[in-house]
């Protein structure tokens, strides 16, 4: 190959590379991806997240002997662990005023939960 058509050859490659590309416009989105230990958000709706909040609250009212009903599910993350960590924000009803409290809770392997952390906001 002559040093023209080399030329011309390296031309040609170097304009297709700087080209727009176009990618099709039907591609889905990238899946979330999630690393053991991390934190990640959790729908609100999810029934492990749910039945988290529920042990949290039912283990809170023995502990503290007073009656809490859950009134709403603000906020909810999960860590995987030897099991899971729920990590919610709650609003309480508890001695006739509506209460925030941060609640962790721990689904263990074996199936049980464990309270961890009850803290009024």
């Amino acid at each position: 190959m002559s040093l023209l058509n080399r030329r011309a050859a390296l031309a040609l490659a170097l304009a297709a590379a700087s080209a727009p590309q176009s990618f099709p416009s039907f591609a889905a989105p990238a899946p979330e991806i999630t690393m053991d230990g991390a934190w990640s958000p959790v729908p609100l709706n999810d029934e492990a997240v749910k039945k988290a909040a529920q042990f949290a609250l039912v283990a809170q009212a023995q502990q503290a002997r007073s009656q809490l009903t859950l009134l709403s599910i603000k906020h909810a993350r999960r860590q995987v662990v030897a099991g899971t960590n729920y990590s919610m924000n709650l609003m309480v009803h508890t001695e006739g005023k509506r209460r925030l409290v941060i609640a962790q809770v721990w689904a263990k392997l074996d199936g049980s939960m464990h309270l961890t952390r009850w803290h009024w906001v």
